[in-house]
C-alpha cells in the first residue's frame, strides 16, 4: 500500500478508523504464523499504589502492589470460515494486605462457518475465574471486605444473513456464575446463595438506507435461575426492546444509538418488578486524524448478590479522548460516571472514575503504559460510605 512521506496511508484514513484501532505497521506486533493460523502472545508487569483498598475513608487502607498479566491466541488466517482459541490471565498480589490479592484469567474458543458471503453461523465458548472488588457498591453492601470470586462458564451461538437492504441477526446465550463463599473479619460469608445461570435470546433486524447507514431493532428475552432452592423465589424473566440507527453521518461523527423500555417480573410475587427506559448508546468524533472523543451510555437491570435486594437499575455512561502524539506514543483520558437504583430497600449509588494514561511503543516487540485513576463516590444513600481512591500503575509489556 502507497505511503506518503509523513507516514501516513490511505487505510489510515479510512472511515471509521480511531486512534485506537488504527494500525501501526512499523509497532504492531507480527506474531508467528503457524500454517493457516496466526499466534499471538503477550506478557506484562509493573508495580502500582493503591491509596484505598476498601473504598471507605472511615478506615483506609493503602498499600503497594505488583501486576502480571498475560494473553495467547491462535486465530484462523483463511478466507472463508474462521476458528480460534484465546486465554488471559491477570493478577495483583498486594506487598502487606495478601488479603486483597486476585488472581482472574479466560480461557475459551470460537468457530464460525460461511454460508456465503452474507450469511454465518458462529458459536463461541470460554470460561471465566473473575472476581468482584472490595469497593464495588453491591460488596461493600452486602458486608464483605474482601474481593468476591467466581467462576463462570459461557455459551454462544448466532447467525446472521441479509436480504437486499434488510439485515437479519439471531443469538442465544448462555452464562453461569457460581461464588465462592468469602472469610472477612473471621466470619464466613455465604456468598453460594446468590448462584444462578441466565439465558438470553435476542432477534434483530436493520435497514441499510446506503453504506454505513442503519436502522436497527432488537428484542432480548432474558431467563434467571437461581440454584439454591431457598433463593428460587429470586428467578426472573426479562423482556427488552430497542431501536435506533447505526449511521456514519461523514466520517467525522459516528453513531450507534438505541432506545426502548424493558422490565423485569420475579417468581416470588411480593418483588416488585422493575420496569423503565432502555438505553445503549455509542458516539465517535474524530476531529483529527490524530485524535478521537468517545461518548457512550448504557441503562440495564442487573442482578444484585446482597440478600436484601435482588436487582437494580444501572445507568452508566462517560468520554474518553484517544491523542496520538507521537506515531509512537498514544495519550488517553477517560471519565465514567456509574448510578444505582435500588427498588427494595430504595438506595442510590453515584460512582465516578477518572482515568490518564500514556502508552509509548519502543518497537514491535516492547511497550511501556502508564496510568493514574481517580475514583470517587459522590454519592451514596442507607449510611454507605462516600470515598474516594487513587490508582497509579506502570508496565512493561513484551509481544510476539
Amino acid at each position: 500500500m502507497a505511503q506518503s512521506a509523513t507516514g501516513i496511508t490511505r487505510q489510515d484514513i479510512e472511515r471509521g478508523v480511531t486512534v485506537a484501532s488504527r494500525q501501526r505497521r512499523d509497532y504492531d506486533p507480527l506474531g508467528v504464523r503457524l500454517g493457516g493460523f496466526t499466534l499471538n502472545a503477550a506478557v506484562d508487569a509493573g508495580p502500582g499504589y493503591d491509596s484505598n483498598l476498601l473504598g471507605n475513608n472511615r478506615n483506609k487502607i493503602s498499600d503497594g502492589f505488583m501486576d502480571e498479566a498475560a494473553s495467547v491466541s491462535l486465530d484462523s488466517n483463511w478466507t472463508r470460515h474462521a476458528a480460534g482459541v484465546s486465554g488471559n490471565m491477570d493478577a495483583r498480589q498486594y506487598f502487606k494486605e495478601s488479603a486483597f490479592n486476585w488472581v482472574d484469567w479466560d480461557l475459551g474458543g470460537y468457530g464460525r462457518y460461511d454460508v456465503n458471503a452474507l450469511t454465518n453461523v458462529e458459536a463461541r465458548y470460554r470460561h471465566y475465574r473473575d472476581h468482584l472488588d472490595v469497593f464495588n457498591f453491591d460488596v461493600q453492601s452486602a458486608g464483605f471486605r474482601r474481593p468476591v470470586p467466581f467462576d463462570s462458564d459461557e455459551f454462544q451461538v448466532s447467525g446472521t444473513t441479509q436480504f437486499s437492504r434488510v439485515g437479519l441477526l439471531g443469538t442465544v446465550f448462555y452464562r453461569t456464575y457460581r461464588y465462592e463463599n468469602v472469610v472477612s473479619d473471621g466470619v464466613q460469608n455465604q456468598v453460594t446463595f446468590n448462584n444462578f445461570d441466565t439465558l438470553i435470546g435476542s432477534v434483530g433486524t436493520s435497514y441499510a438506507f446506503s453504506q454505513g447507514r442503519f436502522a436497527n431493532l432488537v428484542l432480548r428475552l432474558q431467563d434467571i435461575s437461581y440454584q439454591q432452592q431457598e433463593a428460587r423465589g429470586r428467578d426472573s424473566f426479562t423482556w427488552q426492546l430497542l431501536g435506533g440507527f447505526t449511521y456514519d453521518f461523514d466520517g467525522v461523527w459516528q453513531a450507534r444509538i438505541a432506545l426502548g423500555w424493558q422490565e423485569r417480573s420475579y417468581r416470588d410475587a411480593n418483588l416488585k418488578s422493575l420496569s423503565g427506559p432502555a438505553a445503549e448508546g455509542q458516539v465517535t468524533w474524530a476531529p483529527t486524524l490524530l485524535t478521537t472523543v468517545r461518548f457512550n451510555v448504557t441503562r440495564s437491570i442487573e442482578e444484585s448478590i446482597r440478600q436484601d435486594s435482588v436487582s437494580f437499575i444501572r445507568t452508566a455512561g462517560g468520554m474518553g479522548v484517544d491523542h496520538e502524539l507521537r506515531r509512537n506514543v498514544i495519550l488517553s483520558g477517560d471519565f465514567r460516571a456509574d448510578y444505582r437504583e435500588y427498588e427494595r430497600p430504595s438506595q442510590t449509588a453515584l460512582d465516578g472514575i477518572f482515568t490518564v494514561g500514556t502508552r509509548y511503543l519502543v518497537n514491535r516487540s516492547v511497550s511501556l503504559i502508564g496510568t493514574y485513576s481517580y475514583s470517587r463516590r459522590f454519592e451514596a444513600s442507607g449510611g454507605f460510605p462516600e470515598y474516594d481512591r487513587n490508582l497509579f500503575q506502570v508496565r512493561v509489556r513484551v509481544a510476539l
